[in-house]
Parts: C-alpha cells; structure tokens; sequence
C-alpha cells in the first residue's frame, strides 16, 4: 500500500512507502528513529555551482514543465552561512568539527565550504538512523568526492570504508583541456566494521576462459544513464536509471529490509525498493519532485 504523508506522519505506523516533503535533516530527526534503516543511498546536490531545470518528458503529464527549475545547485559564502558554519562547528563531535575546519585551512571560507558544512549534520544523522548490519552509498563526483570521502572518515570511520563504486556512463561532453568525464563516484560505508550484509551482484562474463557464464560485478559499473528515448525518462534533470539502484539494493539488503533515500528526487530508489520487496522512505524538499515521485509510485501500485 501507498502512503504519501507529511510531517506529523508517525514513522511506526508505517506501510510501503513513505515520503516526506521537508528539509531531510528535520525529517531525519523527527521521524527516523536511531538504528531503524538497512540501506541508505543518497543523491545529493554535487556541488557543481549550477541550477538544473525539468527536462521534455515527451508525451507524459507536463506536472513539470521544461522551463520549470528543478533545483539549485550554487552555493555562495555570506554572513548568514558564516554564521550557520560557526554553529555547525560547535554542535558536532570533535572530530567531524575539526574536519570541517581542517577544510577551512585548505579551501578557505568558500562555495565548497558551504556545501560541506550543509552535508556534514545531514550524513551524521544518517549514521543514527542506520542499523548495525546496513550501509550507505554517496553518490558523487569530481566536484566534492575527495572531500567528501574524508568527510565519510571522519562520521563513519575509516575503517568501515568498503568500495568506490565506479559508475561508467559513457554520455558527457568532452574538452581539449581534460581527459572527459564519463563517471561519477559512489562512496560505500558499512555501519559496523564487517557487519554489513552483501550478495555480489552477477553479470555476463567476458573472457573466453567463462564465456556464457556469470561473474560477480566489480566494483566499476558499465550502466548506460537515461538517454531522451528511454522509457524510464520522466524529466527530473539528475534522475538515474533503475538498473544502478537495483544492483545497489539486490546487493546490500533483504527483502522487507528499509531503504531510506533523503534525496529522493523523482522517487527512483523508492520504485526499485518496492519492485523488489523492500519498504522504503523518501525524502525531498522540492513539491514538484515530490509530487512526481508519488506519481510514479501510484502508477506502481495501480
């Protein structure tokens, strides 16, 4: 059964789904008890210093229109994010705060600055609400991954870091300047040093040694991204193809597990979660995304 509930929904009573329009880091204290999440995956914004606006979704309800604004990515220094960066310091563990200000030596009181300091509580209150056996993949790239991976040290500890996952994309402009980017970075962390569960993934092997046979994925993916003739499309800008969340979520949880997406966008994980027998709960601060996520899931459960 589908539940699209806002922010007096008691996180107990839940059925399938759940979806929150909010700030996740409020929904994630308010609602998300510590230790109740098998699996997180997350899409956050990548730090790119760009906005991104709804795509044609070709014949499909114009709930968001081509001109409409997805969201923002830009992120800017003042005196009102100082301020908000002084009191993120002082309300962190000593370690994550000093990370923080570690950044601060390097990168000075910058854009980037701005953006790790709003990711900083965000992936910490994520740590509370993850079970002992799950884990968390972050989904990132070039803008923010090496920071955010020592971030990720700093929360979860470095010793529970597992894989980058490579996702080989194949589609992307190109430079005279730079090799082209054709991949984005998926950190993984386990909860618990070696208590996280995990069933390898297979795929078609390659070698004339195991032709016809299957093999476990490694850990760099070659899933071809949503082109304008995919089927899947439904115009949210940074929505990503169904066989990436479900090579994540076959792998690292179990059947009536819960699958939590903080940045759920247009409900991707979500839709994967239930087509494969998992719970799952969303999180966005966008009405347009969330109104089409509960879109997709309706078109699910009809």
């Amino acid at each position: 059964m589908f539940s699209f509930q806002h922010l007096d929904y008691d996180i107990n009573s839940m059925s399938d789904f759940t979806l929150y329009h909010d700030d996740n880091l409020n929904s994630l204290k308010k609602h998300i008890k510590e230790e109740y999440v098998d699996l997180i995956y997350l899409d956050p914004p990548f730090a790119s210093q760009s906005d991104y606006g709804y795509l044609s979704r070709g014949n499909k309800p114009e709930t968001n229109s081509a001109s409409s604004k997805a969201f923002s990515d830009k992120w800017t220094w003042n005196d009102e994010v100082n301020e908000l960066y002084e009191n993120t310091i002082a309300s962190l563990p000593e370690l994550i705060a000093q990370t923080l200000m570690g950044f601060q030596l390097i990168i000075g009181k910058s854009e980037l600055l701005a953006y790790l300091s709003f990711m900083a509580p965000r992936l910490l209150e994520m740590k509370r609400t993850l079970k002992a056996s799950g884990s968390i993949y972050l989904h990132c790239d070039q803008h923010a991954s090496s920071h955010l991976r020592v971030l990720m040290d700093s929360i979860f500890g470095r010793e529970n870091y597992l894989n980058t996952i490579v996702w080989c994309y194949g589609l992307g402009g190109s430079s005279p300047r730079y090799w082209p980017r054709k991949h984005d970075d998926i950190l993984w962390y386990s909860r618990e040093l070696n208590g996280h569960y995990f069933k390898a993934a297979k795929i078609p092997a390659t070698s004339n040694r195991m032709k016809n046979q299957m093999k476990k994925a490694p850990d760099f993916w070659n899933i071809p991204t949503i082109n304008n003739m995919a089927t899947e499309r439904n115009g949210y800008p940074t929505q990503k193809p169904e066989a990436l969340l479900e090579r994540i979520i076959l792998s690292t949880s179990r059947k009536g597990d819960i699958v939590l997406d903080p940045f759920c966008g247009s409900g991707t994980t979500l839709i994967v979660s239930v087509q494969n027998g998992r719970n799952a709960i969303g999180i966005d601060s966008n009405l347009t995304a969330i109104n089409l996520a509960k879109e997709r899931l309706n078109n699910v459960f009809n």
